[in-house]
């Protein structure tokens, strides 16, 4: 992969390796994301991974269906759509590292079809609103996944529900990722820190 390596996501160019926040306030604004990520990924011959917490693997399957037809897509793995107690919150609990080893195997995997492609990855991280510690797993858990993102061809999009993130939440969130996608543009996020730049702001803000 070259660093100019770039591809289509939601109708725009961004380079292989993004790690993306993207905020929503709805259902609609959230599938607005999440479909079209999805249904791109396909038809371009990517592999795709989705997670969602506040919807069922069965309601983004059915939305999916309007627009393209998945069974076949399902049938070779090319896309699997799973829910947060099968990933996130597998084996009864958030373990940062099991899910940094998955979503670089999921990026190992690469494209299922010929051709150029890559892993095309998306979260919905509304599951760590449950539990006011794993939120703190979680942004640390975001910040290091930065570490990984550029070793495999991938694009991660994480999402997040606006009417359940703090302020403090949603700047953490902002520092973790180096792209967000904000009124349907993608943007070069300012507030990005790296990853030892993040965990030395963390441990001064702790002390």
């Amino acid at each position: 992969m070259t660093a100019q390596a770039r591809h289509e996501v939601l109708g725009l160019q961004l380079s292989l390796g993004d790690h993306i926040c993207g905020f929503y306030r709805r259902p609609a604004e959230r599938d607005d994301i999440l479909i079209p990520f999805l249904v791109e990924g396909l038809k371009a011959g990517d592999k795709c991974t989705c997670v969602v917490d506040s919807c069922t693997p069965g309601d983004v399957l059915a939305r999916m269906s309007e627009h393209i037809e998945v069974g076949p897509y399902v049938s070779v793995s090319q896309l699997e759509v799973l829910d947060s107690y099968d990933t996130y919150l597998a084996e009864g609990g958030f373990l940062p590292q099991r899910m940094l080893e998955f979503w670089e195997a999921k990026a190992r995997q690469g494209p299922c079809a010929d051709g150029p492609g890559l892993a095309r990855n998306i979260g919905d991280m509304s599951w760590a609103h449950r539990n006011e510690r794993v939120v703190g797993d979680l942004i640390g858990y975001e910040s290091e996944l930065n570490r990984i993102m550029s070793n495999f061809p991938q694009v991660n999009l994480c999402l997040y529900d606006l009417t359940r993130c703090s302020g403090e939440l949603i700047m953490d969130v902002l520092k973790t990722h180096p792209k967000a996608l904000l009124g349907g543009m993608v943007i070069d996020n300012p507030y990005y820190l790296e990853p030892d730049e993040f965990l030395a702001s963390r441990m001064d803000r702790e002390s």
